[in-house]
């Protein structure tokens, strides 16, 4: 059993100080470290009911009872993007590679590379304070810490009696001293001790009598003398967990996340420290310089980080030493970037580009922590090539972005060598002879150019380059291939290097003289990325009988990672489609149906922003279908040897498409049936699954037009200035949510309170804004701050301003002109520094005009004018409001999301809507609960059976009554005009 302060055993000493929201990296650190303690580290994530307390940071409200094998997705994206309801996978604007790497290792159920970013994302002196915040204490008095935290805590004194690392934890003041509990034992001799209390470990027993170490209140540690009881400690008021009690632990090392001394700062700024020897001195200003010939490898010198480095000029491995990891740990907190620096060349020669990679993006975060920025482009430069080798085209191109300037010639390499994945074959070849030509020196590019010319079994470019590719790996190859053919027909030599092997084996399979297993191992060892997916793709292409599931889910993960169209267009065509006869769709019946017809038919439907159209036979006019998508029908007009008719398809009350008719001069009329049976079909093909997340797009909800993008301008306009917004516009158009527009792109930093100045009586909606003091009148038990001082430093806004009394009026514009308030019951002035804005559903100029709100109010008020539209003039938006609606409209009646039915945007478009988009959200509520069978059709919405108003004259009026009684009359009769 775990005890800790975020368990609710006992209260943190302070906050974390960081985060104080989900979203943030910090925040998202504590939590993840909580679990991690919980069982993350064993594999075991637990189902975690997380509350944000600020700024205690995030705490369990549950135990937890469930595990998995993984964090659940929907916790991850609420720590990773503040919403459980966002993807959890999808990358944030913000993060950096380390982060990134750390939340898509954390959906896999690795948390390790989180608990390294714990040393990029916190200072030391953050980590050491975050000690009493996350630390864990197990019944037997052991202290667990997340690994970013546990070598600032010496593994020695992780083990104390039981209740002292408790009380070291919980009973700190602001400053990190212990507070005393209890009562002091005046049989302990305190005169002696009292001295000694104050540091958290001693060197030797107090006074130095033997019988004291096995006292009670003193704890024998190796290596630091002992502990005194931290209970004593409290009454000289000694350090506790905190920055100053464990700091004089620690070595001053920068794997722990130091300061850095002269040295180590020189080194940091690339430039040669004072006081080295000559060999040292020497090899470091080499490898500044990057000179390809570097002098004599200088002696150990016993520094843990100048030992590292010194392995990158092919030294050996350096001792271990505290803070730093095993060589070949994947993932650690250690904060010294010539630590992985190291680490990533080592694996680089191990063939490991993926680990490589990893290994280079901890050395750059934590060069770039220390302001090292020329070392931080030498390590996003090594990274970007480790991403190359991995396949990993995205990262290699965010990389490429961060590293220093390349020399020309590995420049087009680059190019040359991603013009072969994304090109045509013809233009990568004429990369290829443009980077020799450009670099007849290179032996690299040559031995591109015969790599690409063998993948292709172009020869003639393979003999180009062979006599530029002598000494190089792939030159064995080369002559093997070129030279008699039974000697390709021989395995490759032993000793080949692993890229010549598996090329060795491909072609030789490919020839039919092959051992599938010797190629399949050598493509295992194979560390190039790229040449394992097309050697793999050929080899599978070629032969059917070595197409396995396995395989090919083997190259599609290598395919997805490089996003590389060519590649995963080739490997889409070896997976086996979904079933021996798959059930066909209604695009494909339709298309079966359109191509039995004698005649020409097309059908067209509104698609996003353009027109989906299917057909079969001669073309129909230019622009036909476009007008029969705008007016739904189109009269018979004749073009060619056809008459052409446009008939409208509706289902189920709406309008879902239109389908074009070709019939010859000499067919007889007949009545369209064809229309009402395509109908359905037609609609099935354009029935959209619901979409759960939408791009951000503010507040207000728009698609970009007018007259919502003038709104939108005029906000912007407006937002940055001080001067009162007022916003005008019917009732549920959309005001407040306009005024948070206006405040969140004002860029001030209070909150925005609002207001609604129609909900109080005028004595309460004076305390309400303007606060009271205690006594001020009955119930004013204590003083209270108004609306206004809340929103000091933000934005206060009004709603129904002209409800406002007259004697309120008069209050308001003192404080418009003066900026300052008096709490009812107060005679002392206030100042406040508050942006105003204000909203009505009312003519608020005719009011002024009328005498019914205040001239000068009004005009103050006014300094900027927004108008919102109502719903009505969004009609042509309807199709891009109705589902992000319809996602609110369903989290509000806990339903699942509905899919729209083709032609609902258009069918409620047409009603007038005077609620506005109030109103709207209302109605699709009542519409989903309507709603059975997960589709949201016309009939869900008896708004749209209710016969709508019509604008008509007196004289239309008693022209269509005489109609109705006529017909009424017709039909009693049962149409005897005589008798009628």
């Amino acid at each position: 059993m775990l005890r800790a302060a975020w368990l609710g055993h006992w209260k943190a000493p302070w906050g974390l100080d960081r985060g104080r929201r989900w979203g943030d990296p910090a925040w998202a650190l504590a939590a993840i470290s909580q679990a991690w303690l919980l069982g993350g580290r064993e594999g075991r994530w637990p189902r975690l009911s997380l509350e944000g307390r600020w700024p205690q940071g995030p705490r369990v409200a549950i135990a937890p009872a469930e595990f998995d094998p993984r964090p659940l997705a929907t916790w991850v994206a609420q720590l990773r993007h503040g919403s459980a309801r966002a993807a959890a996978d999808r990358r944030g604007a913000r993060e950096d590679e380390a982060l990134a790497w750390a939340w898509e290792a954390l959906l896999a159920g690795d948390g390790a590379p989180w608990m390294a970013a714990g040393s990029l994302l916190l200072d030391l002196p953050t980590r050491l304070r975050w000690v009493a915040v996350l630390g864990v204490v197990t019944m037997d008095g052991t202290l667990c810490l997340p690994p970013y935290l546990e070598d600032l805590v010496p593994e020695s004194l992780r083990k104390l009696p039981r209740g002292w690392w408790e009380f070291l934890l919980r009973a700190q003041d602001a400053e990190g001293r212990l507070l005393p509990e209890g009562d002091l034992d005046p049989s302990l001799p305190w005169p002696l001790l009292q001295p000694l209390a104050q540091a958290l470990t001693l060197p030797n027993p107090p006074g130095g009598q033997e019988a004291w170490p096995q006292a009670p209140w003193w704890c024998q540690r190796n290596g630091f003398g002992g502990v005194l009881d931290p209970r004593l400690r409290a009454w000289s008021r000694g350090w506790g967990a905190s920055a100053k009690g464990l700091l004089p632990l620690l070595p001053a090392t920068l794997a722990l996340a130091a300061s850095p001394d002269a040295t180590l700062g020189a080194l940091l700024q690339m430039q040669v420290p004072p006081g080295l020897p000559d060999a040292w001195r020497a090899s470091l200003s080499a490898d500044f310089q990057e000179l390809l010939t570097p002098p004599p490898l200088p002696a150990p010198s016993g520094n843990p980080t100048l030992d590292r480095l010194r392995m990158r000029w092919g030294g050996e491995e350096a001792p271990p030493a505290p803070g730093y990891p095993p060589w070949g740990t994947r993932a650690h907190p250690c904060a010294d970037p010539f630590h992985w620096m190291a680490q990533g060349r080592c694996h680089s020669l191990a063939s490991n580009p993926e680990a490589a990679l990893r290994a280079f993006t901890l050395a750059h975060g934590h060069f770039q922590r220390l302001r090292a920025s020329a070392w931080a482009q030498r390590a996003a430069s090594n990274a970007a090539t480790m991403a190359l080798a991995w396949a990993d085209l995205p990262a290699y191109r965010r990389w490429s972005a961060l590293r220093g300037p390349l020399p020309p010639h590995w420049l087009a390499l680059e190019a040359a060598y991603l013009s072969e994945l994304y090109a045509e074959p013809d233009q990568a070849q004429s990369q290829f002879l443009a980077l020799v030509a450009a670099f007849p020196d290179f032996a690299p590019a040559w031995e591109a150019l015969a790599s690409f010319g063998a993948n292709q079994e172009r020869w003639d470019l393979v003999r180009q380059a062979l006599p530029h590719c002598q000494g190089r790996p792939l030159a064995v190859f080369l002559e093997a291939a070129l030279g008699p053919p039974d000697r390709l027909d021989r395995p490759a030599p032993d000793g080949t290097e692993p890229e010549t092997r598996v090329t060795w084996e491909a072609h030789r399979l490919l020839r039919g003289k092959g051992d599938a297993p010797r190629f399949w191992q050598a493509w295992e060892a194979c560390p190039n990325q790229f040449l394992r997916l097309d050697l793999g793709l050929r080899v599978l292409e070629r032969r059917l009988d070595l197409r396995e599931v396995g395989r090919l889910l083997a190259l599609q993960a290598i395919a997805d990672r490089a996003a590389s169209p060519g590649h995963l267009q080739r490997l889409a065509a070896l997976w086996p489609k979904a079933g021996g006869t798959p059930e066909q769709g209604p695009r494909e019946l339709l298309g079966i149906w359109l191509a039995q017809q004698p005649c020409p038919h097309w059908l067209a439907w509104p698609e996003g922003q353009g027109m989906g159209t299917l057909g079969a036979g001669e073309a129909p006019p230019e622009g036909a279908l476009g007008r029969l998508v705008q007016e739904g029908t189109l009269a018979p007009f004749r073009a060619g040897a056809w008459i052409w008719q446009g008939h409208a398809l509706f289902w189920e009350g709406s309008p879902v498409g239109g389908l074009l008719q070709a019939l010859p001069a000499d067919a007889p009329p007949a009545p369209p049936v064809t229309p009402r049976l395509l109908a359905p079909w037609v609609a099935r093909l354009r029935q959209a699954a619901p979409i759960l997340t939408f791009p951000e797009t503010g507040l207000l909800l728009t698609d970009g037009s007018e007259p919502m993008a003038a709104l939108l301008r005029e906000l912007d306009r407006v937002a940055p200035s001080d001067l009162p917004v007022l916003l005008l516009g019917p009732t549920g158009s959309g005001k407040e949510l306009a005024a948070r527009e206006v405040h969140q792109r004002s860029g001030r930093s209070g909150p925005l309170v609002a207001v609604n100045c129609s909900a109080f009586a005028e004595s309460l909606l004076e305390s309400e804004l303007f606060g009271h003091t205690k006594g001020a009148f009955t119930g004013a038990n204590q003083d209270r701050r108004g609306a206004i001082e809340a929103a000091r430093g933000g934005t206060l806004f009004l709603d129904e301003v002209a409800d406002l009394s007259p004697r309120l009026q008069s209050l308001l514009l003192r404080v418009l002109q003066e900026r300052e308030i008096r709490r009812v019951g107060s005679d002392h002035a206030v100042k406040v520094d508050v942006r105003f804005a204000a909203a009505t559903h009312r003519p608020l100029e005719e009011l002024a005009e009328s005498g019914a709100f205040r001239r000068d109010l009004f005009f103050r008020l006014q300094g900027a004018v927004v108008r919102l539209p109502p719903l009505c003039a969004r009609r042509h938006e309807f199709p891009f409001l109705l589902p992000r609606l319809a996602v609110r409209a369903a989290e509000a009646t806990k339903r699942p999301v509905p899919a729209l039915a083709p032609g609902l945007p258009q069918a409620l478009a047409r009603l007038p809507w005077p609620g506005n988009v109030r109103e709207l959200l209302h109605a699709l509520e009542r519409a989903i609960l309507r709603c059975e069978d997960g589709l949201l059709k016309p009939r869900h919405f008896p708004e749209l059976e209710t016969p709508m108003p019509e604008d008509r004259t007196w004289e239309d009026a008693t022209h269509a009554f005489q109609r109705r009684l006529l017909l009424d009359t017709l039909q009693a009769c049962r149409f005897r005009v005589a008798e009628a």
